[in-house]
């Protein structure tokens, strides 16, 4: 990356470009295949597509690297990453719109307060690849899924677009902030506290 490439510490974002996908890069038009579960077992196997509209990389960038250098024959095949991780995204529109979302939860939310979620503000056309921009956008730390990377690849020659990319120091609160959703600890019964004026 040349210095000219570089964003403005005040950028959230940058488009998408070509080359290995990248942790915070934002896809639109993603198809995962969903088999369907009873017929797993038997010797006709159908499924149905399921199309994510958008959806965030969350995979490591050191291994998305690695992986393709490796499909381009610059580094040995143990680099290759068998699957890329993401988070769906839906409009914030929407999110706020659930119904196990409440008006006092989410200004927690919208600061990216509470830890199961992550709220992006809008992307202004000049940060997205597509020059249209995109709006107010949310992430339910639950909602992740994985596709298979060369898969990932080949799709994006087709329907699936590469839009635009977190950069720092954004794209660092959002990947620490998914880990420590998923090291969660559930506890037996939270810390007790003696009623004040008990001693």
């Amino acid at each position: 990356m040349s210095q000219e490439d570089i964003p403005p510490k005040d950028k959230i974002y940058a488009p998408a470009t070509f080359g290995a996908l990248r942790q915070g890069e934002i896809i639109s038009d993603l198809v995962q295949f969903i088999l369907r579960p009873e017929t797993i077992n038997t010797e006709d196997l159908t499924g149905a597509p399921l199309i994510h509209p958008l959806a965030i990389i969350v995979s490591q960038d050191c291994d998305l690297d690695q992986d393709f250098r490796a499909r381009n024959g610059l580094a040995s095949e143990d680099k290759k990453l068998p699957n890329v991780l993401f988070c769906q995204m839906i409009s914030a529109e929407n999110l706020r719109g659930r119904s196990d979302i409440n008006a006092g939860l989410w200004p927690r939310i919208r600061n990216n307060k509470d830890e199961r979620y992550h709220f992006f503000q809008k992307i202004n056309s000049e940060d997205d690849a597509l020059q249209e921009g995109l709006p107010e956008l949310g992430v339910d730390f639950k909602r992740y899924f994985s596709l298979p990377t060369e898969e990932v690849y080949e799709r994006l020659k087709s329907k699936a677009k590469r839009r635009s990319c977190l950069v720092s120091p954004y794209l660092e609160h959002f990947s620490t902030r998914f880990a420590y959703y998923q090291f969660r600890v559930a506890l037996p019964q939270n810390h007790f506290s003696e009623p004040v004026g008990n001693k």
